[in-house]
């Protein structure tokens, strides 16, 4: 059994300021390796709730075996304050790890994660990309078993040729981007290690797939057939972190930077940024998987007493290349502040650290040891200000923007005029949480007042009738700029200048017409019998309501003018620091209402 590190012992000065979440780590790591079963059938399962849903903590999920990493990285690292450096024990520990993760294999390189034999993807995928790092570890560290470490080098290609070959698992890639890009980084990083002419082949003919097969002609990654904030924001970039760390300086850098350059294009139109900086409110509703309203700069978890469980990676690393990355990370100096802030923290709190919460997904987490050697990258102030000054709602203050995806034909419409920047969505609901039609509308100083919420009829913006969100369901909308109309067609474009009008059935007997004019958006709705307009709106603790706007912040108030009575209900849901307020127009027949800014 391993003994708790005396972590007492040392101090806050002994840890690197790339080291200042480790002491967190350093002190519960003795639970986690003693956690490794070492007799019976399971030996070599980590059993313990540290990682993962409890409910999914079981022998056949190689998504638990990740924090093999974990156990070699304190194997492998030789530090002042590491007590764990190839101690023989621990080597004991890591081993029946080792052996037990070769052994839950599928002969055909296939692993495990939802019960016995269910063999998929992501279980399949995620292990190359952090046994690609335990690789490194093992190579540069301690030796191990010689006859174990060729058997975990075999599995691990293994597992890797069956991501790049078995089409069951291509097939499901197309549609869940982020499990399958596992594979590029824990590709370059086997490739690294023991130069393959076939793997790197199949890598090189998946990549160039890739492009098109798994990226939307629109910009974003397939989840779901669709987007979803909160796989972009954290695995995908996971995946693109560690696979540029390899292919920087090769031609195959190209292909990354080009993904994300798309990428952050399409997040450009969909991420409105807070004058006063302290983040972006997304166009959230059109999620497809997880549920993510609002994002704060990419941040390096710094640790001390006190983590951060977000899952935001920081890959502003490729802004040393690209330029839009740099509008959402952090300085280099900001940067240099978060050090001198987390380390003064350290101290006042030295030795304690948080307790380690069993049975709480993150509390473990081997991404803690993945990217701890990847390159980093920070833009000067300046350059950060130049990005953000490319956002394009801030670069231009008159546009109509519409982007299509073509596996389906979702259509996303951006309009910018002088007073406000709205994004509008229609097409085919793919996931039964999205919901349709006005996602976001933001002012250039008042910053986001109306965000559509995901996976509600009562937060998000439309139209109710018996207490049904009209647009959770599909809209087939047509498009008019000044009365001529305009065909959606996949791929990016700005439409013609122009008022834009956007109509579509309500239901079976109604219909409803949006009207982007220069200074107020217009929606007309006709429905036989009773319904409400919704509108949600994100309101801050200093806003107000004041002659007869809807909200006040700072010098710009939102009205919504109608002749029919407003009411106003609070939510449970937030953006940011903001509460979401719903604004409910009541009407029967006919309404016509106008959102202006003043």
């Amino acid at each position: 059994m391993l003994s708790p590190a005396p972590v007492a012992d040392f101090s806050p000065a002994d840890f690197a300021d790339n080291e200042l979440d480790l002491p967190y780590y350093l002190s519960h790591f003795h639970r986690v390796a003693n956690a490794v079963e070492m007799d019976g059938p399971d030996r070599g399962f980590i059993n313990i709730s540290v990682w993962r849903n409890p409910k999914d903590n079981k022998p056949h999920n190689a998504r638990i075996m990740e924090n093999i990493l974990a156990l070699a990285f304190f194997f492998c690292t030789n530090r002042p304050w590491n007590v764990f450096f190839a101690q023989p024990d621990l080597r004991q520990r890591l081993e029946a790890a080792l052996d037990f993760w070769c052994g839950i294999q599928n002969g055909d390189g296939r692993f495990s994660e939802y019960g016995s034999g269910k063999w998929n993807l992501a279980a399949t995928a995620f292990a190359t990309k952090f046994m690609g790092q335990t690789l490194h570890l093992l190579d540069s560290g301690p030796p191990i078993d010689p006859t174990l470490h060729q058997r975990v080098i075999a599995a691990d290609r293994k597992a890797l040729y069956a991501t790049f070959t078995l089409d069951k698992l291509q097939t499901h890639g197309r549609n869940f981007t982020n499990q399958y890009a596992n594979a590029w980084g824990g590709a370059l990083a086997y490739l690294d290690l023991f130069p393959d002419s076939e793997l790197e082949r199949l890598l090189d003919q998946r990549l160039e797939e890739s492009l098109t097969e798994f990226q939307s002609p629109a910009g974003y990654f397939y989840e779901r057939s669709g987007p979803d904030w909160g796989y972009f924001l954290g695995t995908h970039h996971s995946d693109i972190h560690v696979a540029y760390h390899y292919a920087r300086g090769t031609d195959r850098a190209s292909v990354f930077l080009e993904k994300e350059r798309r990428w952050y294009d399409w997040f450009s139109y969909n991420a409105v940024r807070e004058p006063d900086g302290t983040g972006y409110a997304l166009n959230r509703a059109i999620e497809t998987r997880q549920q993510r309203a609002f994002l704060t700069e990419y941040r390096v978890n710094l640790g001390g007493a006190e983590r951060s469980n977000s899952g935001d990676i920081d890959t502003t690393a490729l802004g040393e290349v690209l330029e839009l990355p740099r509008a959402y990370g952090r300085t280099a100096e900001a940067h240099a502040g978060d050090i001198a802030d987390a380390r003064a923290r350290l101290e006042a709190n030295w030795p304690r650290v948080a307790p380690l919460q069993v049975g709480e997904f993150w509390a473990f987490t081997p991404y803690a040891f993945l990217h701890r050697d990847h390159i980093t990258w920070y833009p000067t102030l300046e350059q950060k200000k130049a990005a953000t000054a490319m956002l394009p709602y801030i670069a231009r203050d008159h546009f109509t923007h519409q982007r299509v995806d073509s596996r389906h034909p979702v259509v996303f419409t951006f309009v910018r005029r002088p007073t406000y920047y709205a994004a509008f969505n229609t097409g085919p609901v793919l996931s039964a949480q999205q919901r349709y039609g006005l996602g976001l509308i933001w002012h250039p100083r008042a910053g986001a007042v109306l965000q559509s919420q995901t996976d509600t009829d009562h937060a998000a913006w439309g139209t109710i009738v018996n207490n049904t969100l009209c647009e959770k369901s599909d809209i087939a909308a047509a498009f008019r700029i000044n009365g001529n109309p305009v065909i959606p067609r996949p791929g990016i474009r700005d439409l013609p200048d122009g008022d834009l009008e956007i109509s579509y059935p309500l239901g079976e007997t109604g219909s409803k017409t949006i009207l982007f004019a220069s200074d107020a958006i217009t929606v007309s709705v006709n429905y036989p019998g009773a319904f409400a307009e919704v509108l949600p709106l994100l309101k801050g603790d200093m806003d107000t309501k004041k002659n007869g706007a809807v909200l006040t912040r700072g010098d710009v108030s939102l009205y919504i003018e109608t002749e029919n009575a407003l009411t106003f209900s609070d939510t449970d849901l937030k953006s940011g620091d903001r509460q979401v307020v719903t604004v409910y127009i009541n009407a029967e027949n006919t309404l016509t209402y106008r959102i202006a800014f003043r």
